[in-house]
């Protein structure tokens, strides 16, 4: 009975030591951040207790709220509270005072009301010493997903950035921002590329913020040097704006000259870039954006054979003209246009369209067909003679 007995008060002073131990950490803890001042009022330790980062001087719309700091002056005294979970701070030999949802002018009027009983309101002050840190959910097509500490008065873009940004299959046209029951639609897209800093929602405590995967069934594939990411296809929606949602204007841009566009049924067309906010395309395109400058090549009867460069507004007249064709030597009728497959068109100098990479031929006219002709028989004739001429002397 003995040995039991000894042994039971080894147990009960092992975790009585156990217990004395931590209290005394945590009551080291709470000294590193709380000191007693010398008439006994509790104060902050600058040193563990430094101000969070916030955007400029703090808005006249931020609301208090658990872990926000405030600094009250009554008289002679000065104290440092913290909000308590509740949303209230308390005021020693004054009460409690419920601050939470409160702005800080709010705040600063309840407390006053409340110190009057005991101090002179004429000699109280009450000021925002550190704003609070806050966690909140991230989740949907976001390279991080789960809760993240943030700093008071952050916006919903640079939380975006902490995450690592969305995914390319995420919808920054719909971020939704889920805010005591209520659902905030934020269009990111004209955050990020046009400036839309009113939409730019600075964050509160327990917001959930969810990025939606987009719907790419139908998605437009747009290419660019060394990248490529789908669109969701919409209806009347022009390469230009594949090109902003795609993230063109955020990609280093060589000069981009020329823009192809590759369809289901195999077939393709290029465009000039000029003509991208006016163009659209079909489900399951490629939009490609080339360095590669639009041209037209001219070939047959000019004095310059080769390519020139492609003019939206340009007719086959024109780049025939352009390349130094004169009617005696070229035939403006039978004027023909290779494009695509090895397709031949006949076309009208003068009204059809002309498109980048189309072959123009300027057949010769009849003049010179004549004289090439009358060149050839005589060039036979010649040497004819001149065979029959050394017949006849060898006999």
């Amino acid at each position: 009975m003995a040995s039991v007995k000894n042994i039971s008060l080894f147990l009960l002073s092992f975790f009585s030591a156990l217990l004395w131990a931590g209290e005394n950490s945590n009551m080291n803890s709470l000294s590193s951040t709380l000191s007693l001042s010398a008439n006994g009022t509790l104060q902050r330790s600058s040193a563990v207790m430094t101000p969070s980062y916030s955007e400029g001087m703090v808005d006249s719309t931020y609301l208090l709220g658990p872990g926000d700091f405030l600094d009250i002056m009554l008289e002679e005294t000065y104290l440092s509270v913290q909000v308590y979970p509740d949303g209230s701070v308390a005021i020693d030999e004054c009460g409690v005072v419920d601050v939470g949802g409160k702005t800080l002018s709010e705040a600063r009027a309840e407390i006053l009301k409340v110190v009057a009983k005991r101090y002179n309101p004429q000699y109280c002050f009450v000021q925002l010493a550190q704003l609070k840190k806050f966690r909140v959910n991230i989740m949907g097509a976001v390279n991080i997903v789960g809760q993240m500490m943030v700093e008071p008065q952050t916006r919903l873009s640079l939380l975006l950035r902490l995450v690592g940004g969305t995914l390319a299959s995420g919808d920054n046209a719909d971020v939704r921002v889920i805010r005591h029951g209520d659902t905030i639609h934020v269009n990111c897209t004209n955050v990020f590329d046009n400036g839309d800093f009113e939409n730019d929602l600075m964050l509160q405590q327990g917001d959930q913020i969810f990025v939606p995967f987009l719907n790419l069934e139908d998605a437009v594939t747009v290419i660019f040097p060394g990248y490529r990411g789908a669109i969701p296809y919409k209806k009347d929606r022009t390469v230009e704006e594949y090109f902003k949602m795609a993230g063109g204007a955020r990609i280093h841009n060589f000069g981009y000259q020329s823009i192809m566009i590759r369809n289901t049924d195999k077939t393709s067309e290029t465009i000039s870039v000029s003509d991208k906010s006016t163009k659209t395309v079909s489900p399951r395109a490629e939009i490609e954006f080339s360095l590669k400058s639009l041209v037209v090549y001219v070939g047959g009867s000019v004095t310059g054979v080769g390519r020139l460069n492609y003019e939206p507004s340009w007719h086959a007249l024109d780049y025939i003209a352009a390349a130094g064709v004169t009617p005696v030597t070229g035939s403006w009728s039978q004027v023909h246009v290779t494009r695509g497959n090895r397709e031949t068109l006949s076309v009208n100098v003068t009204e059809d369209v002309i498109l980048p990479g189309d072959f123009i031929e300027i057949p010769k006219s009849n003049y010179e067909n004549f004289k090439d002709f009358t060149l050839f028989v005589a060039s036979l004739l010649t040497v004819l003679s001149s065979a029959f001429i050394i017949y006849v002397n060898y006999k």
